[in-house]
């Protein structure tokens, strides 16, 4: 009897300890995939943040280039000279030109259209998508080159729910170089008054949008109905001037560090 008693509290202590074994095994792993999990969360990258620098001359004479199409633009923004308005009403999927006195309360899209001087091509697509209130989320700014390859994409973006600011806005601004393969990367965040904002500070809802290689396959996409208008602009050149290759081609002086 007294062996039968022993030999039960044997198997019974083997089990137990048995079974706390397999418990410590399992918290083992427990914890371990919970390590892997915060780790993943923490070398998450936010891509849109992310800076890259021109590495030579090239890229920096290709920056360079993108600038002075970008400063021109702006000038004939400014003037508002030369520029083709479009826009994309609620419910419909055609883009029109847009005709004076708009009902603006039913427009989901405004674009801008600029061309090159004195040609037959388009130089810059400006996309600006409204919300409810009629107020701009995001704006799209493509420039493209005489081949019509992508040269500069700029991303804005304003948000009310950010957390950190009552209201923030976005800066991305994408260069490219003749083969439209990218060679420089800006960003910033601001608040209302320009601030500069800690992004890891925000929340930001990040949108899916298409970076496009040239303007064939933005208008692809787009569609705009560019037929019938005076393509082939004039400008003053003593008062508006644009960067001709041979100009942007010069040798940059680079300051070393």
């Amino acid at each position: 009897m007294k062996i039968r008693i022993i030999f039960v509290l044997i198997i019974f202590f083997s089990i137990n300890s048995y079974s706390q074994e397999i418990d410590s095994i399992n918290q083992l792993e427990s914890n371990y995939l919970l390590d892997l999990e915060i780790q993943d969360e923490e070398s998450e990258v936010d891509e849109e943040s992310m800076e890259i620098g021109a590495k030579d001359e090239e890229a920096l004479q290709s920056v360079k280039f993108s600038e002075g199409l970008l400063s021109y633009i702006n000038l004939l923004r400014d003037k508002d000279s030369l520029v083709y308005h479009f826009s994309k009403t609620i419910g419909e999927n055609e883009i029109l030109p847009t005709v004076d006195q708009f009902n603006k309360l039913n427009i989901e899209r405004m674009y801008e259209v600029i061309f090159h001087p004195n040609k037959n091509k388009v130089m810059y697509v400006r996309e600006m998508i409204l919300n409810e209130n009629q107020a701009w989320d995001y704006i799209y700014e493509n420039i493209f080159d005489l081949n019509g390859v992508e040269r500069l994409f700029i991303r804005h973006y304003s948000t009310f729910n950010s957390v950190c600011a009552e209201v923030a806005f976005e800066l991305s601004e994408y260069f490219f170089n003749e083969q439209n393969e990218l060679i420089k990367k800006t960003y910033s965040i601001v608040d209302g008054q320009h601030n500069p904002i800690n992004i890891n500070d925000c929340w930001m809802d990040r949108e899916e949008y298409l970076r496009y290689k040239n303007f064939d396959e933005l208008n692809s996409n787009l569609k705009l109905n560019l037929g019938g208008l005076p393509k082939n602009n004039s400008f003053d050149k003593e008062d508006i001037e644009v960067p001709t290759q041979e100009e942007i081609s010069k040798p940059i002086n680079v300051e070393k560090e």
